[in-house]
């Protein structure tokens, strides 16, 4: 998988890259606006050439940015001063 296709280095999430795509997809079917053409996914993570527009590729960085967060904070031990 591409690390959001700005050779970013991975971080070290609780979670398989295949399950931070599954994340992300479903955050992305769930954002307002129009939704990503389907070949998008295969498209940003590498899995097929081609190119995406700019739009496109803002919202699937944008859900993936969601997926990282959620997955960093489901990896985080619970705070005890709470």
């Amino acid at each position: 998988m591409c690390s959001d296709c700005l050779d970013e280095p991975s971080r070290d999430l609780a979670i398989a890259p295949e399950e931070l795509a599954r994340l992300a997809r479903r955050i992305e079917a769930d954002m307002s606006g129009e939704p990503a053409p389907a070949h998008a996914w295969s498209v940003y993570l590498g899995e097929e050439s081609g190119a995406l527009e700019w739009r496109t590729l803002d919202r699937l960085a944008r859900a993936m940015d969601g997926a990282r967060l959620i997955a960093s904070m489901a990896g985080r031990p619970a705070d005890p001063s709470r």
